[in-house]
C-alpha cells in the first residue's frame, strides 16, 4: 500500500509540472526556470508527456482520482521509458537549480525531486496490468481506499493493514509493485535515503507486515 502512495506522488508531480502555474508556489527564479525547462524538454516529453497532461486540470476527469490515474498511466505507458542517464542528468540539473528551494523544504520542489528519484520503479509499477487488462495501480489504490474507508475511525494504519482481508492485500498486482520497489531499493538505496522523512525502520516494518500477512515468498 505504501508503494501505491509513492506512485501517486509521481503522478501528482507530473500533473503539477504540467499545470505550469508556478507563480504562487514560492519557487526561486532559478528553480522556476528549471521547471519551465523540464516542461519544454523534448527529451523528457518523449518519455514523460508532461506538456500533454495539463488537460487533467480542465477536463471532466478533474477530481476523479481513478480517472486521472488511468489517463496518466495511458499517456506514460504508451511511451518508451526514460533512460537512467536522462533521469540522472535531469535530477542533477534540477537539484542544482532548486538547491535553495530544497533547503527551504518547498513542498512542490520536494515532491518533484522525489518523483525524479523514484521515476524508474514508479514507471514500471504504473504500467503493470492485472488479469483483466486493468492497471495494477488502480486496482491497488481502490482496494487500499476500501480497506481504510471501512476501518474504525482513528485506528492505526498498521492495525488496519493487519486486519485487512488477505485477498485484498496479497494480490499479484501488489506483489509485482512491492517487489519492483524492494529490488530498486536494494540496488539504489540512495534514492530512498535522500527522501525527506524517510525512515528505514518504517520501511522494514512495512515489509515485515507484508510478508507476515502474505508469506515470506511475497517479497
Amino acid at each position: 500500500m505504501r508503494y501505491t502512495s509513492i506512485i501517486t506522488l509521481v503522478i501528482l508531480a507530473s500533473t503539477t509540472l504540467s499545470s505550469a502555474q508556478f507563480d504562487d508556489m514560492g519557487l526561486s527564479q532559478s528553480c522556476m526556470d528549471e521547471a519551465q525547462k523540464l516542461i519544454g524538454s523534448q527529451e523528457i516529453n518523449a518519455c514523460i508527456p508532461i506538456s500533454s497532461l495539463a488537460s487533467l486540470f480542465t477536463g471532466s476527469q478533474k477530481g476523479d482520482k481513478e480517472a486521472v490515474m488511468k489517463t496518466v498511466a495511458d499517456s506514460i505507458c504508451s511511451l518508451p521509458k526514460c533512460s537512467d542517464s536522462l533521469i540522472a542528468s535531469t535530477q542533477k540539473d534540477f537539484r542544482a537549480a532548486c538547491q535553495q528551494d530544497l533547503k527551504a523544504n518547498n513542498d512542490v520542489v520536494t515532491l518533484i525531486d522525489v518523483a525524479i528519484s523514484l521515476y524508474s520503479p514508479s514507471r514500471d509499477s504504473m504500467c503493470f496490468k492485472n488479469s483483466t487488462d486493468g492497471y495494477c495501480l488502480i486496482e491497488s489504490y481502490t482496494a487500499a481506499k476500501q480497506i481504510f474507508d471501512n476501518a474504525p475511525k482513528d485506528q492505526s494504519p498498521i492495525l488496519t493493514f493487519v486486519g485487512a482481508p488477505k485477498e485484498q492485500v496479497c494480490t499479484p498486482c501488489n506483489k509485482a509493485i512491492a517487489n519492483t520497489f524492494n529490488n530498486y531499493q536494494k540496488q539504489h538505496p540512495e534514492a530512498f535515503t535522500d527522501i525527506k522523512d524517510y525512515n528505514d525502520k518504517d520501511v522494514e516494518n512495512a515489509k515485515s507486515a507484508l510478508t507476515g500477512k502474505c508469506g515470506e515468498s511475497f517479497l
